[in-house]
């Protein structure tokens, strides 16, 4: 099973989304859509709940109240529908050390019931693309930072999934892989899939999102867009405002 669906089907709706922690209110109401093809900019200092706010997205974490759809699917009473829907690269991936990078795409592809065949040629393709070929065989623990880091970029993006949830995802790539990333994250696009990124690239995902969700202490959020989007891309920062 991929994430291969039609351009008319929501690939995130978010809806009510409340999380309070000990400490207090970390999201209060966010409510958004991501639309086929547009790419939104996660955006907000440390602790103001972006990782939070993926996780509930993803099922990793239980919101208090409000709801999320994966292309229709609820992560929480229909986690595997859902999980065919996403791609998500934490921003500290957690690889299984013992495999190698093959061994360890094999296992994302059969959990994704992907067709063995073509998932050897879309991990060969994407391990090219972001400069991990020839590396197939070595073990998960032996990698890089960065290699660690590509090749969870390949597990998300190997099952073709309507909507990306990208964390600091660029964060240590070199300069040629990371222009592969973007280039195939446009085309990813143009095939309908959304992207949901964060990145502390603040000039990059202005020039590339069409708007971004800015959070802030306390459970405050905004969706900037239009005339706002376009004057933050002007002077870009993390600042919450009324």
């Amino acid at each position: 099973m991929t994430g291969t669906m039609g351009t008319d089907v929501v690939p995130l709706a978010v809806e009510g989304l409340r999380k309070k922690y000990r400490r207090g209110v970390v999201l209060d109401g966010i409510s958004f859509a991501l639309r086929p093809g547009e790419a939104v900019a996660l955006l907000g200092s440390n602790g103001a709940g972006k990782s939070t706010l993926l996780g509930c997205v993803t099922g990793d974490r239980l919101p208090d109240a409000g709801q999320v759809r994966l292309c229709g699917h609820d992560p929480f009473k229909d986690p595997a529908s859902a999980a065919g829907c996403i791609g998500f690269v934490p921003e500290q991936p957690f690889l299984y050390g013992e495999l190698t990078v093959s061994e360890f795409l094999q296992f994302v592809a059969a959990a994704r019931r992907m067709d063995a065949s073509a998932a050897r040629q879309e991990s060969a393709r994407l391990l090219d693309l972001l400069g991990l070929a020839g590396a197939e065989g070595t073990l998960c623990r032996e990698l890089s930072q960065g290699m660690g880091r590509k090749t969870a970029i390949t597990a998300a993006l190997l099952h073709r999934p309507q909507a990306l949830l990208l964390d600091e995802a660029l964060n240590g790539l070199d300069r040629t892989s990371a222009e592969h990333l973007v280039a195939e994250l446009d085309a990813r696009r143009g095939a309908g899939a959304a992207v949901l990124i964060s990145s502390h690239d603040l000039d990059f995902v202005g020039g590339w999102c069409g708007r971004g969700l800015l959070l802030g202490p306390g459970g405050r959020w905004t969706m900037l867009e239009g005339a706002e989007w376009e004057a933050w891309r002007r002077a870009p920062g993390l600042a919450f405002t009324e």
